[in-house]
């Protein structure tokens, strides 16, 4: 591109050549002839997203739910640890907060299908059902009464309270005889005892019955020697079985045997 002389400005020198007093006048013409580039935009990186620590939060979280399911535990088993001590102590329905029916019913109310406390409900029926059968031996029928309502209350469904009431109804029409004895004679070995045996045992011998002796300890139990000593020449037949209230059951023979 030729460039006009008007862009320079001539001023004689000695050896007549013309100098460039503008050339940045030039410069910034030919800049101006260039294409006009856009402006460059950089956009900066998105920040990273803050993430909270929630890893100690966890951890406590955790520890508190451990310890609560560790105390839920400790309770139900040491409810269950005081219902079987009640059982042991014959402590079934009273005293009504320190029973074994109210330990193991505080568990099921929490746990409904607590193994140990379910089987505890079923263990204070049985020990009912034991009470009015030996109960019944002896002859102390409305005992054995009392104690079968006592296990229908605690669970009227247990497959063993109906056998019971049948038993204890044959029982009320045998023709079995129960007596009685004084505890503080058999204890003493009183002379009044001694007596009792003997019209027992000669009872026994005349009906064939076979007797059932029960005593509070084995010791007690074995006054079947001073009734065969009653009886000399006769054997008697008969049994001993432990219970709190001593008594003697002539079981009669029965009329087909």
């Amino acid at each position: 591109m030729q460039v006009p002389s008007s862009l320079f400005l001539r001023k004689p020198v000695p050896d007549g050549a013309l100098v460039p007093l503008v050339p940045l006048l030039l410069l910034l013409a030919l800049n101006g002839c260039q294409p006009v580039q856009p402006a460059r935009v950089v956009e900066a990186p998105a920040p990273e997203p803050v993430v909270e620590d929630t890893s100690a939060a966890d951890i406590a979280a955790a520890e508190a739910a451990f310890e609560a399911q560790l105390r839920y535990q400790r309770q139900i088993a040491d409810l269950n640890y005081e219902g079987i001590k009640a059982l042991n102590a014959n402590r079934l329905l009273t005293p009504p907060e320190s029973s074994a029916h109210a330990y193991f019913s505080r568990v099921l109310a929490i746990e409904p299908d607590n193994a140990a406390a379910l089987k505890g409900i079923q263990d204070i029926v049985g020990k009912y059902l034991q009470l009015a059968q030996q109960a019944s031996t002896q002859g102390l029928y409305d005992n054995a009464k009392s104690y079968l309502r006592r296990a229908e209350e605690v669970d009227r469904s247990h497959g063993g309270i109906a056998p019971a009431w049948a038993a204890l109804e044959a029982a009320m029409t045998t023709s079995d005889v129960i007596h009685s004895l004084n505890a503080r004679d058999l204890a003493n070995r009183a002379e009044s005892l001694t007596a009792q045996l003997a019209s027992i045992a000669v009872q026994a011998r005349e009906s064939g019955a076979f007797f059932l002796i029960t005593a509070p300890n084995d010791a007690q139990a074995r006054i079947y020697a001073q009734m065969q000593a009653a009886v000399e020449g006769h054997r008697l037949r008969g049994n001993i079985e432990l219970g709190e209230s001593p008594t003697i059951r002539l079981i009669m023979p029965s009329d087909d045997a």
